[in-house]
């Protein structure tokens, strides 16, 4: 069983990886909300800057891992929870693609509604994972999943309120497609970083 007492090195690497995906999100927000269609391109490469550092430590990490003989919990849950964590950057990283491809000129409606929540997941999701060390204590980590499952359905009602008042109401048949594809993007990370906290769920029952 791990000792949570003892520092480690994986257990470490995990909240510094989500850190990153906040980043990329906190730099997707604060263009929405001061838009301005000219910088697209230089806010996409901006995230792919930080999305390549985060790559960076995760090869670090799994070098590391396959080299290691003792890990605190099984190698493959390690390797697994690095993949959905690196999952959770990947797809904010496709945001600020889109937003650069599809020439957006305009703020879909709700959407900053939306990626506010999305960064406020991830950063509960990093927080999360700063206190693994309780993942065996179900009273004391629930409260840490907890919040990330409430903000993930919080991103789903925005945006089943968003899409359906799309169809509703939007005519010009690119708008449509463009915004209903940037709303699900947007919700699809909230998922990938429930999926994160979830796994680790699926760790403690292992290794109870």
């Amino acid at each position: 069983m791990f000792n949570k007492k003892k520092n480690n090195y994986y257990f470490n690497s995990f909240p510094k990886l989500a850190h990153y995906s906040v980043e990329c999100g906190e730099l997707i927000l604060e263009y929405l909300k001061s838009f301005d269609s000219k910088k697209s391109e230089e806010v996409k490469s901006n995230v792919h800057l930080i999305e390549h550092q985060a790559d960076e430590v995760k090869h670090e990490v799994t070098r590391k891992l396959l080299k290691e003989f003792l890990t605190p919990v099984d190698r493959e849950d390690i390797y697994e929870l690095l993949r959905l964590i690196d999952n959770v950057t990947d797809a904010i990283e496709e945001i600020s693609l889109r937003l650069f491809l599809y020439n957006i000129q305009e703020v879909p409606n709700k959407f900053i509604e939306l990626t506010e929540v999305t960064v406020e997941c991830m950063k509960e999701t990093e927080n999360c994972l700063t206190n693994i060390y309780d993942y065996l204590n179900e009273e004391v980590f629930q409260t840490y999943v907890d919040k990330v499952v409430r903000l993930e359905e919080k991103s789903d009602e925005i945006y089943i309120s968003c899409v359906h008042e799309l169809y509703a109401n939007e005519k010009d048949l690119r708008r449509l497609y463009v915004h209903e594809k940037l709303y699900e993007l947007m919700e699809n990370v909230s998922d990938k970083c429930r999926d994160v906290c979830r796994f680790v769920q699926n760790i403690a029952l292992k290794n109870i």
